[in-house]
C-alpha cells in the first residue's frame, strides 16, 4: 500500500515540476527553450517503445498524445504571454 502512495505523490510531484519548468521556458526571450519539455517528452515515450517494448496500443499512444498536446499548449500560452507582456511595457515607455 505504501509504495503505491509513494508511487502517486512522486508522479504528482514530477508533474507540478515539469508543468513549472515548462511554463518558466515558455515565458522567456528565446522561443526555442519551450520547445525543451515536449522533446524531452518525446524521447522518453521513444526509449520507453524501443527498451520496454512498450505495444502501440490505444493505451500508451492516447496519454502520449494527450501529454505531448498540453505541453504544446502551455508552449503556445507562454509565447502569447510573453508577447502580451512586451506589448505592454512598449506602451508604458511611449506614454512615458
Amino acid at each position: 500500500m505504501l509504495p503505491e502512495v509513494i508511487k502517486g505523490i512522486a508522479a504528482i510531484a514530477l508533474t507540478l515540476i515539469l508543468c513549472g519548468v515548462q511554463k518558466y521556458l515558455s515565458t522567456r526571450k528565446a522561443w526555442q527553450l519551450g520547445v525543451v519539455v515536449p522533446l524531452l517528452s518525446a524521447v522518453a515515450m521513444g526509449a520507453l517503445y524501443v527498451v520496454k517494448q512498450v505495444a502501440l496500443s490505444a493505451e500508451f499512444v492516447i496519454p502520449c498524445a494527450v501529454l505531448l498536446v498540453l505541453e504544446l499548449l502551455m508552449w503556445a500560452d507562454g509565447r502569447h504571454q510573453r508577447r502580451k507582456e512586451e506589448l505592454l511595457r512598449m506602451k508604458i515607455k511611449d506614454i512615458g
